[in-house]
């Protein structure tokens, strides 16, 4: 069985136009693919709702709602840390 290859492109001068005169070529010569605004409106909706989903479901997590907790007890409690007991490298703590 031969495997049917694809065809092969030449370029030929490709050394004597730049980069950014190629690329402007291709956008002067591109079509305007037409556009459907009710449909786009549509996808943009969807995606909204998608969101909204989500995040009511993160918010129902066990771990999202214990971290909410932690970061509201922070705001509302003075000091630097998240860390409440003192730990035995702390300079408040006892040790010998």
């Amino acid at each position: 069985m031969a495997a049917q290859s694809a065809p092969k492109v030449v370029l030929k001068s490709t050394t004597k136009m730049s980069l950014n005169e190629r690329f402007t070529n291709m956008l002067k010569n591109k079509q305007p693919m037409p556009v459907n605004i009710r449909a786009t409106m549509q996808q943009q909706q969807l995606a909204s709702a998608r969101n909204r989903r989500l995040a009511q479901q993160m918010e129902n997590r066990p771990s999202v709602q214990a971290a909410l907790k932690l970061k509201q007890s922070n705001v509302s409690s003075p000091g630097f840390g998240s860390c409440q007991s003192a730990s035995p490298h702390s300079p408040t703590s006892s040790s010998p």
